[in-house]
């Protein structure tokens, strides 16, 4: 790597040679480490246009857009949605859905041009926005996957990006008994309560769907099973005669046996004797497929429970939402006594480490000799 300053500037100059024909510009920096960072974008780009010459070039925007488009219908397409309009360089109003400016990447930016600097300078402006690094690293993440998919498909990419490491702290938020119970309150079917019409004036496409809400989160915080897993579970992965799931999860591709609790098991059998002739799925849409990302009821419910108030929220550290479900179901058997291993086995985790988020949680043993210790001193 040749790098070198001029005496009329304080900014870095790269130089290179390739198949006989050099190289040399301004980096537009005075930091050298950039620098280095810019010289090899440029020999990769010089290498992409000799030997790469034949493959097909894409505009960030159409590539992110052929992305979602082959996901529709999945959990995260929304938010995926969400973060395209942001890039774009426009969000919208939560209630007005009034247009928002924001910083965006250029239109006709092609993902072979695409450099660090770019990812940079977005991370830079998200942050001046307001942006918490969790929300951010969800952006870099996406055109980060729409970078390696459209490189296996033999479009032109630079992979020499640098893409930054943003450290995201939060408290681990999830449900004591009787916030539990009081969100299944909430979604009790025969529950008489403001909004809900009565039992007997109800269509029987409105008795399935509460019914098919409270089921739900109940299987949720039961199994700590992933929302997806459960919404779109097969009858043939129920055996109610052995009282066991055989649970395949896409999202880390694995697969595992678990075991029904007591509730769960009366749930299955109810709703195996009330299902429709030749239903495949444990629940389902009105067409009678698979359930899909179906969740407002379930956060309206989250709400009257007064789960998410002001008060809850700074208490408690976060809001509710429906993987909160999935930190409660390990937070209960953490704090019983499972090892990290086991509740990782349990909820299916590719990489071990993901289950120290409730190493806190477990038994403190030391915490109880301290108090005995200092109370025998003050005796």
């Amino acid at each position: 790597m040749a790098l070198h300053k001029r005496k009329n500037s304080s900014n870095w100059y790269f130089q290179f040679q390739h198949r006989g024909k050099q190289y040399t510009a301004s980096t537009g920096t005075s930091n050298r480490t950039a620098a280095l960072k810019v010289e090899r974008e440029m020999r990769t780009k010089v290498h992409s246009q000799t030997y790469l010459g034949e493959a097909e070039s894409i505009k960030l925007h159409d590539a992110l857009q052929k992305y979602i488009d082959v996901r529709k219908g999945s959990s995260y397409h929304k938010g995926m949605c969400s973060i395209i309009r942001k890039i774009s360089g426009h969000k919208l109003h939560p209630k007005t859905l009034i247009k928002i400016p924001c910083y965006g990447l250029a239109a006709d930016l092609r993902l072979h041009d695409l450099q660090t600097k770019d990812i940079e300078r977005l991370v830079q402006h998200r942050k001046q926005e307001g942006d918490s690094n969790a929300t951010i690293k969800h952006e870099i993440g996406l055109i980060r996957s729409v970078m390696n998919e459209f490189s296996k498909l033999g479009y032109k990419v630079n992979r020499e990006i640098i893409f930054p490491t943003l450290k995201t702290v939060y408290r681990l938020r999830y449900l004591d008994f009787i916030e539990e119970e009081a969100l299944l309150r909430e979604l009790d079917p025969e529950a008489i309560r403001s909004g809900v019409k009565s039992m007997e004036s109800r269509t029987t496409e409105m008795n399935r769907n509460l019914r098919d809400n409270y089921d739900l989160v109940a299987f949720l915080l039961d199994t700590g099973c992933r929302y997806s897993e459960v919404a779109n579970i097969p009858w043939s992965a129920i055996n109610l005669e052995a009282g066991t799931i055989n649970l395949y999860r896409t999202k880390v591709n694995n697969e595992d046996v678990l075991h029904l609790s007591s509730r769960l098991q009366r749930i299955l059998k109810r709703r195996f004797s009330d299902r429709r002739s030749g239903s495949r799925y444990v629940f389902e849409n009105k067409e009678g497929q698979q359930r899909g990302y179906c969740v407002q009821a379930i956060r309206k419910a989250i709400d009257r429970a007064g789960l998410n108030s002001l008060e809850a929220i700074k208490e408690k550290g976060g809001k509710v939402t429906i993987h909160t479900l999935r930190h409660s179901f390990a937070s209960k058997l953490v704090k019983n006594g499972v090892s990290l291993f086991q509740v990782s086995t349990l909820l299916g985790h590719s990489d071990p480490k993901m289950t120290q988020r409730y190493a806190h949680l477990a038994p403190n043993d030391a915490s109880k000799i301290a108090v005995k210790i200092i109370d025998l001193l003050q005796t």
